[in-house]
């Protein structure tokens, strides 16, 4: 799966002396992140990349990890009881 055609260029940061960058406006409004909004730096190494997502929007990956994990353990359940009773 490529996500090439889902990135974009934005715009340009400088880094300043102690490391910070600031956020082009349109992607804070794009991402709804505002003043005091907590971020994870994510890096991949192989790309030399950084992206930033919102602490919400890891929260909601994390629910959704879970739920699946919850959907498939207890297919699995179901599958093995069947099995059992055949």
């Amino acid at each position: 799966m490529t996500f090439h055609n889902q990135i974009q260029l934005v715009g340009t940061v400088t880094v300043g002396p102690k490391g910070q960058v600031v956020i082009p406006v349109e992607v804070r409004n794009d991402m709804q992140i505002k003043p005091g909004d907590r971020l994870l730096a994510l890096y991949a190494e192989d790309k030399k990349s950084i992206g930033f997502i919102t602490e919400s929007q890891a929260q909601q990956f994390i629910n959704t990890m879970g739920d699946n994990h919850t959907y498939f353990r207890d297919m699995v359940r179901k599958v093995s009881t069947e099995k059992d009773n055949d």
